[in-house]
């Protein structure tokens, strides 16, 4: 009670920032985001990039993003670290190509044009698959679009090829008729992991600091309550994202996502994909990712996750 009576005299604020938002939804379908002893307030955006970017400029305090796009800010000396994380199917990241298209492998990517988000999740599965193919970036065309734009060039044809992630992946295999590439799944290429994101700003100011781990309990509470209640949560998705139900059914069944241990072990996944895109210069310079990362805000959501993995053994692992 001294603690939520301190917030509240403080009055902290957390600006939150969210992609596509479903985190959020999670938090308050959940029953988590009752009885705050902070205020939120929260936005939602569409890819990564742009939640790096407001927490790069300060217009938020804590960030929900994909692993991948954090590397280019800390990379480039972005005042942000990373705090905890969460675990999707790596397979929910995958090469569509349209209905009617000529590519039925890997190797048919040969001479095509395909879209990803540059520096992103899309961007690493593709050159990831071509190793696969043996074929080389050279190979291929990348047109560098966002998954809104990424989705009408696949659907008008003026590429061959997307890389998306859910929930853009259920969306347009169910909306658009669009299909996976076979073997083009990220197992095996993606990590899966998304991270939780602060300010270093935010994480030096003590109230915040604690406000920001109350949080992180939420958000693992949330995701294990959603995991629990797929078909309410799906309904939740599809009422305040405004997605047909099938749609967001689809999405929770390819994503699954399950909250996870914070621990260095995040950071080595982090360390090997900084290196990879290192080695196709996508990444200008290698870095060592292990000052990124910021252990001591985790221990409740930690507990919350040890808890879910000891019931749920194969939770983590279930591709």
């Amino acid at each position: 009670m001294s603690a939520t009576s301190s917030w509240a005299a403080q009055d902290i604020n957390l600006r939150v920032g969210d992609v596509k938002g479903d985190r959020i939804v999670a938090l308050r379908a959940s029953g988590e985001l009752e009885n705050l002893p902070y205020k939120l307030t929260i936005d939602t955006f569409a890819s990564g990039a742009p939640v790096q970017e407001a927490l790069n400029a300060g217009a938020l305090d804590v960030g929900l993003t994909g692993d991948l796009p954090f590397l280019f800010v800390y990379a480039a000396g972005a005042p942000v670290k990373a705090i905890d994380a969460w675990k999707n199917n790596p397979d929910s990241i995958a090469l569509l190509t349209s209905q009617h298209s000529t590519i039925h492998s890997l190797q048919d990517l040969k001479g095509k044009r395909i879209a990803v988000n540059r520096g992103g999740w899309g961007h690493y599965l593709i050159l990831g698959l071509l190793e696969r193919a043996g074929l080389k970036p050279s190979d291929v065309t990348l047109n560098f679009l966002g998954p809104v734009d990424g989705r009408a060039a696949l659907a008008s044809g003026a590429v061959d090829a997307w890389a998306p992630w859910e929930p853009y992946v259920s969306s347009a295999i169910i909306q658009d008729k669009a299909r996976l590439v076979p073997q083009g799944g990220g197992q095996g290429i993606m990590s899966g992991y998304s991270y939780v994101l602060a300010r270093e700003t935010a994480l030096s100011d003590a109230d915040k600091r604690k406000a920001i781990s109350d949080l992180l309990t939420r958000l693992a509470k949330a995701q294990v309550w959603a995991k629990q209640h797929p078909q309410q949560f799906a309904e939740a998705l599809a009422k305040e994202l405004q997605f047909p139900l099938n749609v967001t059914q689809a999405w929770i069944a390819d994503a699954q996502v399950s909250p996870v241990v914070f621990d260095k072990s995040i950071a080595a996944t982090l360390q090997q994909s900084a290196d990879f895109f290192h080695g196709y210069k996508v990444l200008p310079k290698a870095i060592d990712v292990a000052p990124a990362f910021d252990y001591g805000l985790a221990e409740g959501a930690n507990q919350v996750a040890k808890q879910f993995l000891a019931t749920s053994p194969k939770a983590e692992a279930t591709p």
